[in-house]
């Protein structure tokens, strides 16, 4: 039987072609995420990706202007497919703080490889993602490339977890500032328990972070102006 797969949409001003349209193009997002994860971006070229992929640097710049285009992108890859998961884990759910502790779930848990993207490995991605994603807005061009749209699929799930989070209190005054601090949050609270621990709390139960992050959202929610 044949699996299912999974169409994750990413807008078109991330890409000079849409490397999911062509074989090599897709080979481009396997292997060059896999070699961000060896090396990360301040060592990544296209010159050592096109080595990687047997292939030359003039093609992967068929797809992308540059690499930090080319991070931008797996950005929003990643941002949308955790909009997917979003949307179908609070599915037919009627309770608010319920809807909530399901995103917490989701943001906060080590991701498996989604075989319904078979050139994307999500699990890879995330490690990445975790890594590198603020240097796609702590950039000289923010302004530019948010007008272009780079941070729509970051802004997609920060609008639907804000909705959640207005229908347990209306009334709090910084929904967006506490769950953008919630989503980088679930990076880094992670990275400094493995790697700084002194600036956080051991994280090794998977329950650990989406119990910190909830408490702190619920606290935030109902005790604002008390």
């Amino acid at each position: 039987m044949q699996k299912a797969v999974l169409q994750i949409q990413v807008q078109d001003t991330l890409f000079v072609k849409d490397p999911t349209s062509s074989t090599i193009g897709k080979s481009i997002l396997e292997h060059g995420l896999i070699l961000l994860s060896e090396i990360g971006l301040e060592e990544f070229t296209f010159k050592k990706l096109a080595r990687k992929i047997s292939s030359t640097e003039s093609t992967i710049y068929r797809y992308f202007e540059n690499k930090h285009q080319f991070l931008s992108y797996l950005f929003n890859y990643y941002w949308a497919w955790m909009d997917v998961n979003i949307a179908f884990a609070t599915t037919n759910i009627d309770d608010s703080e319920e809807r909530l502790r399901r995103i917490m779930r989701v943001i906060t848990q080590k991701v498996d490889n989604d075989l319904r993207t078979p050139f994307i490995d999500e699990a890879l991605l995330q490690e990445v993602i975790s890594l590198e994603s603020s240097k796609t807005f702590l950039s000289k061009k923010v302004d530019e490339e948010n007008k272009a749209g780079y941070f729509l699929q970051y802004k997609k799930v920060i609008d639907r977890i804000v909705s959640v989070m207005l229908e347990l209190n209306p009334d709090y005054s910084y929904p967006n500032a506490l769950v953008t601090t919630i989503l980088e949050s679930s990076f880094h609270q992670r990275y400094f328990s493995n790697h700084l621990p002194k600036l956080s709390n051991s994280m090794d139960n998977p329950n650990r972070l989406e119990n910190f992050l909830l408490d702190l959202c619920l606290n935030t929610l109902y005790h604002h102006g008390k």
